[in-house]
């Protein structure tokens, strides 16, 4: 289940609906209505091109081939994880210390046969990859290449900008790496990724052949063809994990359509790790959520179509396996939304609840109405992010010293490891994802947070609080603290600011909001190293404040 980070738009992809429906091996009319129920309805037609609104949970979906393989799993055509031809390779790529994408991954696919429509669908499934898990490139990107145009071992190097020159992609000419960001197309708009580094990310052959210059361009020396016959793929980028999904993503759609795939040695490591991750239902859990009443092996049967592998049902506990390209899996409720799925979602009769009483909005999220409606009056733009994070994020990168916080045992990901105890790292997060985006930028969050209370009776509370972030080179003390008092001004409240010391604020310009003499949040100009930690080249001033507190009356 994966939540909003930003107000985009979902990733829409273009497929011709004839070639789709060779792949799924079923009529027009059945196969509109079976994208509508897996996650991918029809949000435009164009003759025979159809263009499907995939919903941002589902990067698996983002080609024709990956829904195929939904959609005749759905039917009952095929069932369960699809098996995939594994081979063994020789191909190593060394590794050395690259600071500006210290991640790689690396596969390639063996014995392909590419015409010019699936060619554009892998190029349109890298794009799509790159807007969305990728981060327009910045946290990750991938590179498409004719293996037998060049030799390995391939090295993962980083080189000063005028030292290595080379043919881009679509160019007749060798250029530099500086001349390729200053010149190239992809260079201008994709340059943002690398500033702040003297040395750029080159992946190069046993010769010296330049592969690519991740994030930026590929060389032309290995452009795509329908005469390729091996592809070599590469995924660089800063999370780790990010990087090892996205190649499970990429290498399962292209081996949907032929070939092999082939193991690479990258640096210590094999890629890629196809091994499936385990996961176990329970069926009174699966029956709370959605009513059903379906019994274990009904439940069991309706994961195979999902593509799921199921290897045990006992007591009520149903372990399965999941796809690799399923990175959307990370906790049983995902399965059991699939189970809904599965199951058809318009097959389920909503029942009114029998209960004595009458329910109301809560008095907390009508404030936090108001509050919304003024923020966006003020000109401001709502983001949402994950009440989960990592300690890095909510305290290295925040100049402050690390906290006891609600940790996740047996994190599925090092990229949320706890519960969040404030927001404003989530929006110097998102500022972060967005310096190439026009100033100012001005954003805020209302949501929720997670304390340790040993006066609660599961050890923890949440808190509801208010963060605003502005971003541009004209940000100032004054201003924030202006819009924290019109703020006031608007919930009718009355505060006093004193001057305070943060360690993610610069000293000095940085103030505390009291109501009633009782702190409620923090105001300030966001220390330059702080900026640093996020990369954040502009000024930023923010404030954040605990709603909890600023109504503690209305919300007894």
């Amino acid at each position: 289940m994966a939540s909003r980070i930003s107000g985009d738009e979902m990733p829409v992809i273009e497929v011709d609906k004839k070639y789709l429906m060779g792949l799924c091996r079923i009529p027009e009319e059945e196969l509109k209505e079976v994208l509508t129920m897996i996650k991918a309805p029809i949000d435009e037609e164009q003759g025979d091109i159809w263009k499907l609104e995939i919903t941002p949970d589902r990067p698996d979906l983002l080609s024709p081939e990956g829904v195929a393989r939904a959609v005749k799993g759905f039917l009952g055509i095929e069932s369960e994880i699809p098996q995939y031809a594994i081979v063994d390779t020789d191909i190593v790529v060394e590794v050395e210390k690259v600071e500006a994408r210290p991640y790689i991954a690396c596969a390639c696919v063996l014995g392909v046969k590419l015409n010019d429509y699936i060619i554009k669908s892998l190029m349109q499934l890298q794009e799509k990859l790159h807007e969305t898990l990728g981060r327009k490139r910045k946290k990750v990107a991938i590179g498409l290449h004719d293996l037998d145009k060049v030799t390995p071992p391939f090295r993962y190097i980083q080189a000063h900008p005028k030292e290595i020159i080379f043919v881009p992609l679509g160019k007749s000419e060798k250029m530099s790496l500086d001349e390729i960001l200053k010149f190239h197309e992809k260079g201008r708009e994709y340059a943002y990724c690398l500033e702040g580094f003297e040395k750029y990310p080159v992946i190069i052959d046993k010769y010296g052949e330049v592969l690519s210059f991740p994030p930026i361009i590929n060389g032309e020396l290995t452009k795509v063809t329908e005469n390729t016959k091996n592809l070599f793929i590469d995924v660089t980028g800063t999370d780790k994990n990010t990087v090892e999904k996205v190649l499970n993503i990429i290498v399962c759609s292209i081996a949907e359509i032929g070939g092999k795939i082939g193991k690479v040695k990258v640096g210590d490591k094999i890629y890629p790790d196809l091994t499936p991750e385990s996961f176990e239902l329970k069926v009174e859990n699966t029956d709370r959520l959605l009513g059903l009443g379906l019994k274990e092996h009904e439940i069991a049967e309706i994961l195979k179509r999902m593509r799921y592998s199921v290897i045990e049902l006992k007591g009520g506990i149903i372990k399965v396996l999941v796809p690799p390209y399923r990175i959307d899996i990370l906790h049983e409720v995902d399965l059991i939304e699939d189970v809904a799925i599965g199951y058809g979602i318009n097959n389920i009769s909503p029942i009114i609840p029998k209960l004595p009483t009458v329910g109301k909005k809560h008095e907390k999220e009508k404030i936090s109405e108001k509050i919304r409606e003024i923020m966006i009056g003020f000109g401001m733009q709502e983001i949402f992010s994950f009440i989960l994070s990592n300690k890095e994020k909510q305290f290295s990168k925040m100049n402050i010293p690390e906290m006891q916080c609600v940790e996740i045992a047996n994190p599925v990901t090092e990229e949320y490891t706890i519960c969040r105890t404030w927001l404003l790292p989530c929006l110097l997060e998102f500022l972060s994802e967005n310096t190439h985006n026009k100033y100012p930028q001005k954003i805020f969050e209302i949501g929720d947070c997670v304390l340790l209370d040993e006066n609660c009776e599961i050890g923890a509370r949440e808190e509801r609080k208010l963060a605003c972030a502005i971003a541009y080179d004209k940000a100032n003390l004054t201003e924030i603290k202006s819009i924290v008092e019109a703020l006031a001004k608007e919930l009718n409240v009355s505060l006093v600011i004193k001057p305070y010391e943060h360690e993610s604020f610069i000293p000095s310009r940085c103030g505390e909001i009291y109501i009633n003499g009782k702190s409620v949040g923090i105001f300030g100009e966001i220390h330059p190293k702080v900026l640093e930690n996020w990369k954040i080249e502009k000024p930023v001033i923010a404030f954040e404040i605990n709603i909890e507190e600023l109504f503690s009356k209305k919300l007894k």
